[in-house]
């Protein structure tokens, strides 16, 4: 029904023609309206402004109650996720929020496939809610910067809810590894074909195609589930996977691993070689699948290097491993030569020869050398010019003659082991290290030593015949000495040929523990390094020392002596392991004697270099006795004989002015010691002057003592 509109004055109805009176009202009311409204537009106008004014005052007032009674709380019809937040305060909104947060990740995912079922809660599966940011959204709402965006989001709110979801972020790579488990427990994963090698005989093994979780499918079923904030249990969607590898894929591959199968391969090291069977190979066959390719480019043959490395390693390391071994030196008149080759030391690398194998296998089978670290010796035959060995420093001399067949075999066998002894630049000469343990497994036996205060028998009587030799051959080259003990005793033998006493040295090895020895050493000053040569001739000991040109000079007087000790008185000693009825005299008087030797080294140009004294005391002794149990106070011992009174030292000598002079006798015939050319030159070595050299006086060695660990109190006699 058309609503009708009435102005007053305008026009009254007629009753004499209706329809005129309707035709002319219309018309005459469709003018005067027109008319009207433009004579009142103005103040219509004005009107419609009041009324939106008041209309926005009232909402701005009710915008501002609506504030001031939600201050710091979120406004109503505010939800996240179904979760009214209305009314709460920051703090409440936000443990609600964690709490739905906490209730969607621990929400459980189910999937079943042919009796078997995997289940997870999402958030295991990588999904992972954002309470915060749904809070930020929710608390904003009525909050906008703009008062118009306030005033329109406030209105909205009154005509419908406003719903926030939840945000939750998926991890696919957790969500994967979730897929790959279930997959390996399908254990339908597609098998490839391959090869299989049993002995040299090849054979196909057929592909399997596999059953895989349809991985998009799954995923999708999984946010579709999220977004309905909904529990997922569904069957397991999968997919047929292909095999990327069939049968006919292997033909090419199966031929070539018939033929690296149908010959072996050979290692070989120097002059060694060792055959590696087919059937030992093959155990190292190893087929790999390409998965980014398909068809017969994605398979490959190769070796297990690492277990093929292995495997050599156990078989030819301990025949191809091996020390350097450096060579033995000696002179032979005009320069230092090899008299036993040096051999370098090898280890062999397993890593590398496996890969030189496994190239080979597939290959033409060609021979493959050793993979092998050298290491060269540090006295290398084809180097010995590198020693700087170029000129002999000083010979020692003695003589053994007369001594019974024990006591020569050990001074025979002490100087063939002490023969090309290198000592290297700075270093230190030992006779202990020199000749190793005196003991019967290296050649020494029973001779007549000094035990203590006593002569008795021991293992290596005799020895210090050598000990004593090289002592001369040092002393004469101008050497500094490290440790030096001369005997308790004077002894003859170190005084034929002309030596005068006091030029001996004795050593001792009491114990079995190095550190308890006695020993003989000297220093290498120099920048080369040292040669001694020993060898005995059936009454002589020689002993040379060769080296760099070191411009020494020595200058030696003596021997000074001293007093003269009184014998001491007899004395008889029962030896409970001693035969029945047995008496022995082991000891005859000897008068105990003081000398010394003084002894200057000058360098090239006659400076002084050092000077010291050599001190020796030998001790005396008297008749000694040695008796069984039974024959007790039988012996010729009598401690009260009277004792002789001591001869008069002999007079001061010059009796080492000819071996300073580089003069000595072996067996009977001069032999001159070469003298160290000024200028000598060696193969790169240059020669040396002083070296290393610092006090100008040496110090005298200890003498005397009592201690089984000083060699004063030992002999080899």
């Amino acid at each position: 029904m058309r609503q009708q509109v009435f102005f007053p004055g305008w026009f009254r109805p007629s009753s004499a023609d209706p329809t005129l009176v309707t035709v002319r009202a219309r018309t005459l009311g469709r003018v005067s309206a027109r008319r009207w409204l433009a004579e009142h537009a103005g103040r219509l106008a004005i009107r419609s402004v009041l009324v939106a004014a008041l209309l926005l005052v009232v909402a701005v007032g009710g915008l501002a109650v609506l504030r001031t009674l939600h201050d710091g709380k979120v406004y109503p019809g505010v939800y996240v996720a179904g979760e009214s937040l209305a009314g709460l305060d920051g703090g409440e909104a936000r443990a609600a929020l964690a709490a739905k947060a906490e209730a969607v990740e621990g929400s459980r995912v189910a999937f079943t496939h042919e009796g078997q079922a995997w289940t997870a809660s999402v958030g295991e599966l990588g999904v992972k809610a954002d309470p915060e940011a749904a809070f930020t959204a929710a608390y904003g709402i009525g909050r906008e910067p703009r008062a118009a965006q306030r005033l329109g989001t406030t209105a909205g709110l009154i005509r419908e809810d406003r719903r926030i979801p939840l945000g939750l972020s998926l991890d696919r790579k957790v969500l994967d590894r979730w897929f790959d488990r279930i997959d390996r427990e399908l254990r339908r994963s597609p098998r490839e074909a391959t090869l299989a090698v049993d002995g040299i005989s090849v054979s196909v093994i057929p592909e399997v195609d596999g059953t895989i979780v349809d991985r998009e499918a799954a995923a999708a079923a999984l946010v579709a589930a999220l977004r309905d904030l909904r529990p997922l249990s569904a069957p397991l969607p999968t997919l047929t996977e292909p095999a990327r590898v069939r049968v006919g894929d292997l033909d090419e591959a199966r031929a070539t691993l018939s033929q690296a199968l149908s010959q072996s391969v050979q290692v070989v090291f120097g002059d060694a070689y060792w055959t590696l069977s087919p059937a030992d190979l093959g155990r190292f066959v190893e087929p790999r699948i390409d998965r980014e390719k398909q068809g017969a480019v994605a398979f490959s043959l190769a070796m297990d290097e690492d277990a093929l490395a292995a495997w050599l390693n156990e078989k030819l390391a301990s025949d191809i491993n091996r020390d350097p071994l450096d060579a033995e030196v000696g002179w032979n008149g005009e320069g230092l030569v090899s008299t036993v080759e040096s051999v370098d030391g090898a280890r062999l690398q397993p890593g590398p020869l496996a890969e030189s194998v496994s190239e080979s296998f597939f290959g033409g089978h060609d021979a493959v050398p050793a993979a092998v670290t050298v290491t060269k010796p540090t006295v290398d035959s084809a180097n010995l010019g590198k020693l700087g060995i170029i000129t002999l420093l000083g010979t020692g001399t003695s003589n053994y003659s007369g001594s019974d067949a024990g006591r020569a075999t050990n001074v025979e066998v002490g100087a063939a082991l002490m023969n090309g002894t290198l000592v290297p630049p700075g270093g230190e000469f030992s006779f202990n290290g020199a000749v190793g343990v005196i003991n019967d497994a290296n050649g020494f036996v029973e001779a007549q030593v000094i035990d203590g205060e006593r002569i008795g028998k021991d293992i290596g009587g005799g020895i210090c015949q050598v000990s004593t030799t090289v002592f001369r051959a040092a002393y004469l080259a101008g050497l500094q000495m490290g440790d030096w003990f001369p005997h308790r005793y004077q002894i003859p033998f170190y005084e034929y040929d002309g030596w005068p006493p006091g030029l001996d040295a004795s050593i001792l090895q009491p114990t079995e523990d190095p550190a308890t020895w006695g020993d003989f050493t000297f220093i290498n000053p120099s920048r080369g390094w040292m040669l001694v040569e020993s060898w005995s001739t059936g009454a002589n000991v020689i002993v040379n020392i060769y080296g760099p040109d070191l411009g020494y000079t020595v200058e030696t007087d003596g021997p000074f002596y001293g007093e003269r000790r009184q014998v001491k008185p007899d004395m008889e000693i029962v030896d409970e392991e001693l035969e029945p009825g047995t008496i022995k005299k082991t000891e005859s008087p000897l008068e105990g004697l003081q000398v010394s030797h003084v002894r200057r080294v000058l360098d090239r140009d006659g400076g002084l270099l050092r000077q010291g004294s050599f001190d020796t005391t030998y001790e005396s002794r008297g008749n000694v006795w040695v008796v069984s149990p039974d024959q007790k106070g039988k012996s010729d011992a009598d401690p009260d004989r009277p004792l002789p009174k001591p001869q008069a030292p002999p007079p001061d000598e010059g009796a080492m002015e000819d071996a300073a002079a580089g003069e000595a006798m072996v067996d009977g015939v001069s032999v001159t010691e070469e003298p160290a050319p000024v200028d000598a030159v060696g193969d790169e070595v240059t020669s040396e002057a002083s070296v290393a050299e610092e006090p100008v006086y040496e110090e005298a060695a200890p003498m005397g003592g009592t201690s089984v660990e000083d060699p004063s109190t030992a002999d080899g006699a």
